[in-house]
């Protein structure tokens, strides 16, 4: 028995195809490319249901529980009285949480190692899923795989497709409008569509070269020339992307990129247009256009006007919070959900004056009295010094002091999630990951001021190396603390310091909340005042030395649920993989659902640039 070859067969030039051949190649390649745009489009629409059906059934439950509040509260005062998922019989009714539940575990929390990295099932599902669609449409009807059947087919796939990689990239998108979804989020998908592209832009080049060119197509020819232009700048701009080398030297990667980019767009649409396939090109320009139109509007609106206040306008507050972290804090007249991320631009501290960098806002646009509060809001960053900009901006404050710099802010971008309907919510972030917890716990303390909120748990954790990192938000997390005692929320800020020697603050306590354990007393009175100064008197605040047993929080918060539950996290990559690691787990088993327990929803900060 034989088997057929599948070794692409190569026609010579020399060979003249008939019009039948023609005929049929144009045809192939029409259809491939609609076929493409419409699983694309089919894909879109799908995400959109799904996201007009979430919001649709989150809006019906939050009516429901506005209209009979006291039913919802005996529930859950008895509800209370039993650990979910320990003691409660299995019920045909909890059937379609615990299928959400396993669904959620499959699909977003099992993290699969890639030698560079990590991704969720559902990453890998787009991916793999793209790069097989796009490599089927290029490589069947082929006439076992006679290259001159595939080798333009290729090329067209690859060129239809950079709208679409160009949006992926952008930072207002129509794609994350309609799904809900965060640009920072679909930058993975954009890296792996753009090298799919790539290897099919690769695979016409080789092939046309393999079977000769004939006088028609050398490189006498100008758009020859620059369609060789544009791929090596296209395959220049996908080497360094590579993540070591994005994420070491960022800026350098950010400036190339664009550049490589738009030699390879402009190559392409020169060498393309000859045989009147530019159009393939054009609307890429259209669609980054259309970006950079919407951040520059955003720009001008979101820093315009005097605001009427004494500080001076278009600057920002520059201030060293503790050796490597500055506090940068802007006055506008903007409103964002907490949670999401703006970019920041400080000419005088940019090597380029246009350089525009993402940070997560660590402050909420409303008051914590459950009022809206000024229309000028306090825009506060917590940014970690590092190298190159965070670097510069660090010594600037340590030259300077406090002082002010020119600043712009473009913003605000991301799709946070909403917490109001959980019922406990656990916040754990790891160093300057707090900068994206903070705020939500900001936000659920206003809203529980407003009475706008479901929520009757927070668990605060905060992992830090070195104590004195604690007079980042201080103040702040004192007035939260404050004005929740007049709530019913319950909030317990747990701070963590994993440094190998550390002082913990003595931390006064009152009746309304359970001594902290672990906490030592300063062994001087110089250090008790140092520390009065940097920590408010603190009611509730339990502060440990040493790391901690993320099971353990989770487990405790968990069983203790009478409803929902959110786990939010932002930090290490490594703090985020061990939580979804722990929630993959027996705790939020189909099972465990199935018999009582609550449904636990993981949110994870992600910036896809650096994933």
């Amino acid at each position: 028995m034989s088997w057929p070859t599948l070794s692409p067969r190569i026609r010579p030039r020399g060979h003249e195809p008939t019009a039948a051949d023609k005929a049929i190649k144009a045809a192939q390649q029409k259809k491939a490319i609609k076929e493409l745009w419409l699983l694309i489009a089919g894909i879109i629409a799908f995400l959109l249901v799904v996201r007009l059906l979430r919001l649709a059934l989150a809006a019906l439950f939050y009516r429901r529980s506005v209209e009979r509040p006291s039913e919802k509260s005996e529930k859950s005062t008895a509800g209370e009285g039993v650990l979910p998922g320990r003691t409660g019989k299995a019920s045909w009714r909890r059937i379609p949480q615990a299928a959400a539940s396993a669904f959620r575990v499959v699909a977003f929390r099992v993290q699969v190692p890639l030698g560079v990295g990590t991704a969720t099932l559902t990453e890998l599902f787009f991916i793999c899923g793209y790069i097989a669609t796009m490599l089927s449409l290029a490589l069947t009807n082929s006439f076992n795989l006679e290259t001159w059947f595939f080798e333009d087919r290729a090329a067209h796939l690859a060129s239809c497709q950079l709208p679409f990689i160009v949006a992926l990239a952008g930072k207002n998108n129509m794609i994350s409008l309609l799904t809900g979804i965060g640009h920072e989020k679909l930058n993975i998908l954009h890296r792996a569509a753009a090298r799919t592209c790539l290897v099919l832009l690769w695979i016409h080049a080789l092939c046309r070269a393999a079977s000769g060119l004939t006088e028609k197509f050398d490189f006498s020819h100008a758009w020859m020339r620059w369609g060789a232009t544009g791929l090596t700048a296209f395959t220049l701009a996908t080497i360094l992307s590579v993540r070591f080398i994005r994420n070491a030297f960022f800026e350098f990667f950010l400036v190339s990129h664009i550049i490589l980019v738009g030699i390879f767009i402009i190559g392409g649409y020169l060498h393309a247009r000859e045989v009147d396939f530019g159009d393939y090109f054009w609307p890429a320009l259209v669609v980054w256009a259309f970006d950079r139109v919407l951040r520059t509007a955003r720009l001008l609106w979101n820093n315009r006007g005097k605001g009427g206040t004494e500080h001076e306008y278009g600057t920002a507050t520059v201030e060293l919070v503790s050796s490597d972290t500055i506090r940068l804090t802007l006055k506008r007249k903007f409103r964002w959900r907490p949670g999401q991320h703006a970019y920041v631009v400080l000419p005088t501290v940019s090597d380029l004056p246009t350089e525009a960098h993402p940070f997560t806002i660590a402050s909420i646009p409303t008051s914590l009295d459950g009022t809206d509060g000024p229309s000028e809001k306090d825009v506060v960053f917590l940014i970690r010094g590092r190298r190159g900009f965070t670097g510069r901006l660090r010594e600037h404050a340590n030259r300077h002091g406090q002082s002010r710099v020119p600043a712009f802010v473009d913003g605000p971008y991301g799709c946070p999630p909403d917490l109001s309907g959980y019922s406990t919510c656990v916040l754990i972030a790891g160093g300057s990951g707090v900068s994206y917890t903070l705020p939500l716990l900001l936000d659920l303390v206003h809203r529980a001021r407003a009475g706008t909120s479901e929520v009757r748990r927070v668990v605060f954790v905060w992992a830090v190396r070195e104590s004195d990192h604690l007079e980042w938000i201080s103040k702040t997390l004192y007035e939260a603390l404050s004005a929740a005692q007049s709530t019913s929320l319950i909030v317990e800020p747990n701070i963590y310091i994993t440094g190998r020697t550390c002082t913990l603050p003595e931390i006064p306590r009152n009746a309304m909340y359970a001594p902290s354990d672990g906490s030592s007393t300063p062994t001087s009175p110089s250090e008790v005042e140092k520390f009065d100064k940097e920590l408010p008197v603190y009611s509730s605040l339990k502060i440990v030395h040493g790391r901690p047993s993320i099971r353990r929080v989770l487990q405790e918060s968990i069983d203790s649920s009478a409803g929902p539950v959110s786990v939010d996290v932002a930090g290490p990559l490594s703090l985020s993989a061990s939580v979804s690691r722990i929630l993959s787990s027996k705790l939020t088993s189909p099972a465990n659902v199935l018999r009582g327990a609550p449904s636990v929803t993981l949110h994870v900060e992600t910036f896809g640039m650096s994933k």
